[in-house]
């Protein structure tokens, strides 16, 4: 299996810029995301809930499993700061 074809689960602990496409999502979820241009994790976990909640077929079902799946948005002040060790 090529770099390409990996796909992961869908968890907090994926790294920002990993690519949408490559993580498993229920397909509802999957077409909305990728309907509206966003590229990696990273994007989805800093819109705010109500940008996501704006669009057609995205309802507080999906928000749930997008938040309880790629982690809690650091623009509602959840995500911690990261801290650089010397």
């Amino acid at each position: 299996m090529s770099g390409a074809d990996l796909v992961f689960d869908a968890v907090p602990e994926l790294p920002h810029d990993t690519p949408i496409d490559r993580v498993r999502l229920p397909t509802r979820v999957r077409k909305v995301i990728l309907s509206a241009g966003f590229k990696p994790v990273g994007e989805v976990r800093e819109t705010a809930d109500e940008t996501l909640l704006s669009f057609p077929d995205f309802g507080p079902g999906s928000l749930a499993y997008i938040r309880s799946h790629f982690g809690l948005s650091s623009i509602d002040g959840v995500r911690p700061i990261e801290v650089k060790q010397k």
